[in-house]
């Protein structure tokens, strides 16, 4: 199946047998709406990876519930917390160093599993840390090395701003 066929249709947390990794996202009110906005983003950028990083035609085809809180964002939010990227900057990364494919999700009561082929690089949690989804809240689990890794940042915007 296609990496797009995984994100629609491989959603009980189906699991390669080697080589992946867990973005654990829990404790949050709305994990289905953050969930459904970070498919749709990565949807948005395998059927568009073609267009420049830099063209305004992302603001309009990303989910609006990743853009308008991305706008909401001023330079001292980007200063303090590191896993913060801008509109082209999320872009160019995917389009850049993308070294992971998307498996399998699993949603939870407060929270959802994304199961990534590969290593999946803590620059793609911006469009969902910027979703108001606190770093506490996201791990990465390497399955093969049974590894955790937490996300750290100067100051994760979260503790003082929600993005509306």
């Amino acid at each position: 199946m296609t990496e797009s066929g995984n994100i629609k249709y491989n959603t009980k947390g189906e699991k390669p047998s080697k080589g992946y990794e867990v973005v654990r996202v829990r404790n949050i009110v709305n994990a289905k709406e953050v969930l459904d906005n970070f498919k749709n983003a990565v949807l948005t950028f395998l059927k568009n990876k073609n267009i420049h990083y830099e063209d305004p035609k992302w603001k309009e085809l990303l989910p609006q519930g990743i853009v308008n809180k991305v706008k909401q964002l001023d330079d001292d939010d980007y200063g303090y917390d590191e896993l913060l990227d801008d509109i082209d900057m999320a872009i160019y990364n995917f389009q850049d160093i993308k070294k992971w494919e998307w498996y399998s999700s699993l949603e939870t009561e407060k929270g959802f599993d994304i199961i990534v082929k590969g290593d999946f690089n803590a620059m793609f949690i911006s469009f969902i840390h910027c979703q108001n989804v606190p770093l506490d809240n996201i791990r990465i689990i390497d399955a093969d090395k049974e590894e955790i890794y937490e996300l750290k940042t100067i100051k994760d915007y979260t503790t003082y701003k929600i993005l509306k």
